[in-house]
Parts: C-alpha cells; structure tokens; sequence
C-alpha cells in the first residue's frame, strides 16, 4: 500500500472520534492499567535505572530470566528466555520503538533507559495487546514525555550524572516539567561520551560512543482527561569491535513525533478511551575505516485506540486496534536485504474476571500482515493468537498462578530475502523465502511465598515452537569472502527453564534491615532432530546481602555463571564466571531537593566474561573490574 494512503486512512479512521474532553478543573489522573503477567512481574523504576547500566539490555541484566545480548558496551538488547530479536518487542508509550535493533545485533536500541519513568517486562495474555509472536514478551518503556497529569508543583527540575570506570562515560541528563494551568510542557535532554571498554583481558579497540538526545512534550489536562504532542531527536554514534584491524562504528540517528490522549467516561458503559500515534524516521550509516558505507534506513507510522469498558458481568478489560505501516531500506555494498513496506492491521481483546480469591484473565489478536518486496511477489499472513490465565490467592501466604499462551509470528524480511555479507556477526546469509509463520505454545507455572520470615517466587516454563526460525550454520564457507555460510531454516523447537528467588530476613538491630537474598534461573533450547538452539544463556545462580537503613543501602551480590557448553551447532561455549559486585546508595533532602547518590564496585574479581548470547563472544568480552557512581537532583 503506498506510504501516504496507508497514513490518509489510519488517520481518517482513528480521527473519527470527538477530540474533544469536557473542559473544566485541571485535576492528576489516576493511571489504568489492566496487567496480566505474574504479579509483582520485573519492573525497573526511574529510582532505579541511574544505577543500573547505559543500554536497555544492561538496565534489565540480572533480572530473571534476562540477560543482556552485549555487542560491544555501545548496543545492548535484552535476551528473554533465550528469546531475542522480534520475539521480544520493545515499545515506548504502547507503541513501537521504530528502530533496527531487531534486525541486526549491531544496531542498537533507540531509546534512552535513563529517561524513562519505568520499564515493565509483560508476560502472558498482556503482551497481546500489542503485539504478534512476542514469545519472551513485551519490554515496555514509559516515560513522561506527554504529560498526563499535573506535576507537584509549577515548576519542576531533574538533573543526573553518572560515570562508568571502564569506559570513561560520563552522562548528564535533565528534565523540566512546567505547568501553566492545564498546559504542561516537559523538556528532556541527554549527553554521553565514553571511550573504549576495558575488559578482563586489555582495553577492546574502537569501542567509544558519543550519544545525544533531546526531546520535548506539551500537553493540555482536563477534568475528564488529556492530550500531548511530543518531538524527540536522537544522535548516537558508536564502535562496534571486529576481527578486522580496520574500525568499525555506526552514525545512527532518529526523529520521533508522537501524539498521545486519552478520556475517562467517553461516554455511557466506557470507562477510557485512549487513542495514539507515532511517527518514526530512522537511519543509520555503517562506517568502516573512516568511509562511510551501507546507508539503513525506516520510516514507520503505528496508530492505536484501546477501548476499557466498565465491568459486565464481573468481567471488566479492554479492546482496541492497532495499524502499522513500515518502509526499510538499505543502500550500499552489505545491502543484503531488498526494500520492503509492511502493512499490519491488528485487533484484540483483553478480559479480565475476579471472584474472591480467584482470577481468571484472557486475551485474543488477530493480525494480518503484508509484506511488499522489490522484484518479489507480496506476502501476506494471518497471525492468530490467544493467552488465558487462572490466578489462585490461596491465603496471605500462598499464591499460584497459570500461563497459557499461543501466539504465531510471521517470517521478518532478512529471515526470508538476506543474501551476502553480514559483516557485524562475520557471517554469509542466506534466508528463505519461503518460511511459513511460527506457531509458539507456552505453560507457566508461578508459586509465591510470603511470610515475615521467609518470601519465595519460583516460576516454571514450557515452550513449544512449531516451524521456529533460526540461521543454521551450514559448514562450508563462502568462496569470494571466506566467511562461513548460514542458511535460513526451521525446525520444532522446545524450551524449558525455571527462575527462582528466595529472601530471607536476617536479625540486623533496630532501624535496620538486613536480607538474604538467593537467585538463579536456567533456560535450555532444543531443536525436535537434535541439537541446541544457538546462543542461549546458561544456568545462573547467586547470592545477595541486603542492607538497608534510613534512606541508606548497601549490597553485596556475587553471581556465578556455568560454562554454556551447549551453544548449537559449530557455534563456540563459553566458560564459566563468578562476578561479585558491591555497592551502595545514600538518600537525603536538602536545599529544597530530594537527592540520590551512589557508588558501585563491578566484577570486583576481574573476570574475563563472555557472553553467551552474544555474537561477539570470542572477541569481547565484558567489562572488567570498574566503579561506577552517579548522583541524581530532583528540586
């Protein structure tokens, strides 16, 4: 469908609707949220985020079932149960974050971490409210860059800064809300530069980024609801280590306009209506030896409209559509994948129903998606998925919780169309046109423990992927570039694995609280004739001494991780690693402001860590023994 038909009837569409909230009173609004993950499911606050790494990846590191698929310390994009790349969908606000970091594992994220206000990890029948095929589930970025609500007071002011030992990075960051009566305006902006990574084994060459950011929102808030335009520019500039002597970086920029509203009680029977829209314009140029080479470029365009409706017959929850349009290109000499335009047209619904102690949740999408291609004939699929839960609050102490979902992800266009070099993962592609969709099944089991003494989570979980898609190593090697070849191919597939953690209180004196805490998780992949998925993460498990007392902490975490000696065919283990970490933070009010600061000391045994899920594995390793500390204002 051609780019300005496609915005001419979404926007005709979702603009049918009376723009329009009733005027009055400027009041905050409370925030709706119909969740159906695990209940206390991963969730990283803006308390938090400052202290916790620079990528999205190295933010969610640690959390379980979540490790961080590094390429390098300038990109970094969260591997969830062994699952990457478009099975774990990255949103900012309820919709697409508009990059190529699905696509390649070179191209980083475009969104910045130490901006948002908090990033959830949704499971379950949730994530089918915004996407297909999200089989490690959905990574939602928050942030307040519409306003919708009236900040504390008139005039609002955050700083922060945080440096990092191994790289050199310093990063500064600000924010500004400002009311004048119900118009809200917010600016936001970024600044990092770090130079080249020391690991546990010497300083990893052409490693160095520079990062830059700005955004701005204005918003207007009523009595019966808001709405806010945004515009944001992002600038990063990153290395990215080879085997090659010559150096490689990407020169990546993005553009974001975004319009968000939302109404409480449109209109009889409805409890909010809430309708989005994201424009993103993104490019890339990959620059070898001080030549600027392949350009990469998408324009994307997504709509949304979610309906929450007020309870029937004990059910309440929502509906909605969402519609998306995106053009990828790329031009130059690793142009291994032909322009193509997407169209997806989506509708779902999310339910929810709650007796006593009993709740029982249910979702279902249906996508169609088509693909145009250059010099290929269209491809279109209809994408049908469904989720239900059963959640068991047996007392104050016990809880237990079921997951079902299914869910079917159409073939990406490098999956089907790559051929030639990829250069970032030093491999010859080969994709197939003819794939046919996934069609994943997943079983979750949580059980959760609380008791002053003692509280335990432990979640079990069973994937089965019919037709899943992976690049399989073929043996042999290309004859004009040497490299070895990969093929697009698909095959059955089960993954197992377990996530666990354990606190335990311990006696520390008045005023201070003292915890033990113990964690591991594990997720094995199997492909139906034999072998292992590649690159996924090993058995991890570990320690941690909690300290905390009047607006002060301490930690003490070790964590050691077994050698992945399952890393799929011709693919290289990696070796096992103990890290061990400590650090702290200090809260205080002073000068008309609440303050953070903190100190961390990294991999305090200066381990040489390779990542498993990494590409990189045998060139870069890790960071090594570093200190990291920051300070955050807020007046």
């Amino acid at each position: 469908m051609p780019y300005p038909t496609f915005l001419h009837r979404t926007l005709n569409m979702l603009l049918l609707l009376p723009l329009s909230a009733a005027a009055g009173e400027a009041l905050q609004l409370a925030p709706l949220q119909i969740r159906a993950d695990i209940p206390e499911h991963p969730v990283v606050s803006d308390e938090t985020l400052l202290q916790r790494g620079d990528t999205l990846g190295a933010v969610l590191d640690g959390e379980p079932g979540i490790v961080n698929q590094s390429f390098g310390p300038g990109v970094g994009r969260p591997v969830v149960r062994g699952q990457s790349g478009a099975r774990v969908q990255i949103l900012e606000n309820g919709l697409g974050i508009g990059d190529l970091s699905a696509l390649s594992p070179d191209h980083a994220v475009a969104g910045e971490p130490l901006l948002a206000e908090s990033i959830e990890i949704l499971r379950g029948p949730a994530t089918l409210r915004y996407a297909s095929g999200a089989l490690g589930g959905v990574v939602e970025i928050t942030n307040r860059r519409i306003p919708d609500h009236l900040p504390p007071r008139p005039l609002n002011l955050e700083a922060a800064y945080r440096f990092e030992s191994p790289t050199d990075a310093h990063t500064g960051a600000a924010a500004i809300d400002a009311a004048l009566g119900p118009l809200v305006v917010r600016l936001e902006g970024l600044r990092r530069h770090s130079g080249d990574l020391r690991t546990g084994r010497g300083i990893l060459a052409h490693t160095g980024a520079d990062r830059r950011f700005a955004g701005a929102g204005l918003s207007w808030i009523g009595s019966r609801g808001f709405a806010g335009i945004a515009i944001d520019r992002l600038e990063n500039r990153y290395g990215v280590p080879t085997a090659e002597e010559e150096p490689l970086a990407i020169d990546l920029a993005q553009t974001r306009y975004d319009f968000r509203t939302a109404w409480h009680t449109p209109f009889p029977g409805a409890q909010r209506l809430e309708l989005s829209f994201g424009h993103r314009d993104y490019r890339h140029v990959e620059i070898e030896d001080g030549h600027r080479g392949t350009r990469w470029t998408r324009r994307s365009d997504t709509g949304r409209l979610e309906l929450f409706h007020r309870s029937i017959g004990g059910w309440s929850g929502s509906l909605g559509f969402q519609a998306r349009h995106a053009d990828t290109a790329a031009l130059g000499a690793e142009a291994i994948v032909p322009r193509t335009e997407t169209d997806a047209f989506a509708g779902f619904v999310a339910e929810r129903w709650t007796r006593g102690a009993f709740t029982a949740e249910g979702s279902l999408r249906l996508e169609r998606q088509r693909i145009d291609t250059e010099s290929r004939r269209p491809r279109q699929d209809l994408l049908v998925s469904g989720a239900a839960a059963f959640d068991w609050r047996v007392d104050g102490r016990h809880h237990l919780r079921l997951n079902y979902l299914t869910t079917e992800r159409a073939p990406q266009a490098e999956e089907r169309y790559a051929f030639g070099v990829h250069a970032a993962t030093q491999r010859f592609e080969i994709g197939d046109p003819n794939l046919s969709p996934e069609r994943s099944h997943q079983l979750e089991l949580s059980y959760r423990f609380q008791h002053r003494r003692l509280e335990a989570a432990v979640t079990l979980f069973h994937q089965w992927v019919q037709d899943y898609i992976f690049f399989r190593a073929r043996g042999d090697l290309d004859a004009d570039s040497g490299l070895p070849v990969f093929t697009a191919a698909q095959e059955d597939a089960v993954f197992r694995g377990f996530e666990a953690q354990i606190r335990i209180p311990l006696p520390a004196g008045e005023r201070n609280d003292l915890d033990l805490i113990l964690f591991g998780d594990l997720t094995r992949g199997r492909l139906r004739r034999g072998g292992d998925v590649p690159r996924m993460p090993p058995l991890r498990y570990g320690a941690e001494l909690h300290l905390s007392r009047d607006g002060g902490e301490l930690f003490l975490r070790a964590t050691r991780a077994e050698a992945q000696d399952h890393p799929g065919r011709l693919e290289p283990p990696t070796p096992a690693y103990l890290r061990l970490d400590l650090g702290g933070e200090y809260r205080f009010s002073t000068l008309g402001g609440c303050w953070t600061v903190f100190a961390h000391a990294t991999n305090l045994l200066d381990q040489t860590i390779r990542n498993s899920t990494s590409f990189l594995r045998t060139i870069a390793p890790e960071a090594g023994r570093g200190v990291e500390t920051g300070i955050r204002m807020r007046f």
